[in-house]
């Protein structure tokens, strides 16, 4: 455990590296929307969590599709699998189940 937090510092730390060296303002340019004065550092991150997200939101709903298709097929294999016949015991007679040990009258 300690070995994720020691990444996840390095990580913060590089981002905190990255973010101080673009400080570079620049100007965003979307159809009609114009913004100026952004740092650099701020587009790059701001797109990198988007990415991400944008990412998750596949992987998790690819996700719910198998979990749901996974529930489909074992209801079919319920519905299409017979019902556990007893089994028959090996001796006429004998027991089908064996019985607990007896303690002998000894407690």
């Amino acid at each position: 455990m300690i070995a994720v937090y020691v990444v996840m510092a390095v990580i913060g730390a590089a981002m905190a590296v990255f973010a101080l060296q673009n400080l570079d303002p620049v100007v965003i340019r979307f159809v009609t929307w114009r913004i100026q004065e952004v740092p650099l550092a701020v587009v790059i991150l701001i797109s990198i969590v988007t990415g991400l997200t944008f990412a998750s939101l596949v992987g998790f709903v690819q996700h719910f599709k198998l979990r749901r298709r996974i529930r489909q097929l074992e209801a079919q294999i319920r519905r299409a699998a017979p019902p556990a016949a007893p089994v028959a015991p090996a001796v006429p007679g004998a027991p089908s189940r064996p019985e607990p040990p007896s303690d002998h009258g000894f407690r």
